[in-house]
């Protein structure tokens, strides 16, 4: 399974790159890749999955709700088992001089096989600091630490030929084909 997530920076239409989710199948890792610009440069920013998807024309990134967590568990670096991390907690990203960081990215907990754990139609998103994997003070067994979001976007399914399944569209298509054909039946 496939998907791609625009990221734009909090409340613009400024896009700042493309990451692509691919997932061979229910027993392999999530695997990220892309190139993000525009950031800060030189830093470590948080980078999580969050719980709801946002607007896709400029997005508020505050909107997406709390990291991913649906197994309740504190905070954690992307190094620790399901039951130490929030689902969503996949670190931090660390951007070069320019403030562009590529990422290629492996992770077992986060799915899209796996109902409970799938990332489809959630947000990603960058945080303005570095995200301290629950072991500092204060949010940080909530947050990390990681400070406001900086930039987010929706992670949208594809099927196999490129085309993005978005899941309102598609269920009325399927509503509308559904009611022609008990009606022409």
């Amino acid at each position: 399974m496939q998907a791609t997530a625009n990221l734009q920076l909090h409340t613009t239409t400024t896009s700042i790159g493309t990451l692509t989710f691919f997932q061979q199948d229910a027993n392999s890792p999530v695997h990220i890749t892309g190139t993000l610009r525009s950031l800060n440069i030189s830093a470590n920013h948080g980078f999580h999955v969050h719980v709801y998807g946002v607007s896709g024309s400029s997005p508020n990134c505050t909107a997406a709700g709390g990291h991913f967590n649906p197994y309740n568990t504190v905070h954690g670096p992307r190094s620790a088992t399901i039951m130490q991390r929030h689902v969503g907690d996949l670190g931090n990203i660390t951007t070069d001089a320019n403030g562009t960081v590529t990422i290629n990215i492996q992770d077992s907990i986060i799915q899209f096989y796996n109902a409970t754990q799938s990332i489809a139609n959630r947000t990603i998103v960058v945080h303005r600091m570095y995200d301290d994997g629950g072991m500092g003070t204060g949010d940080s067994n909530l947050t990390g630490n990681a400070g406001e979001r900086v930039a987010c976007g929706n992670i949208i399914m594809m099927i196999s030929d490129g085309i993005n399944i978005k899941p309102i569209k598609s269920n009325l298509v399927l509503t509308m084909m559904l009611i022609i054909m008990i009606f022409f039946h």
